[in-house]
């Protein structure tokens, strides 16, 4: 047996995980709603409340870039 790198075993090849699972719109739609959360909140407090899982994911998503671009 040689290890030519083809997967001959007919096990499950071996591939990395994307750093978020969503499609990438998805992604993007939920920072902009983080945003404008954000800048309406600024105006009436409520908007920071109903827009709070939003938010997280903008700050969540701002976190693991810089600490990823750190890592490398």
């Amino acid at each position: 047996m040689t290890e030519s790198g083809n997967n001959s075993g007919g096990g499950p090849e071996k591939y990395e995980r994307p750093l978020f699972a969503h499609q990438p719109w998805m992604v993007g739609l939920v920072l902009m709603f983080g945003i404008l959360a954000i800048l309406a909140g600024l105006s009436d407090p409520i908007w920071l409340f109903l827009g709070a899982p939003c938010i997280l994911a903008l700050v969540l998503y701002v976190y693991v870039k810089i600490v990823t671009r750190n890592k490398e």
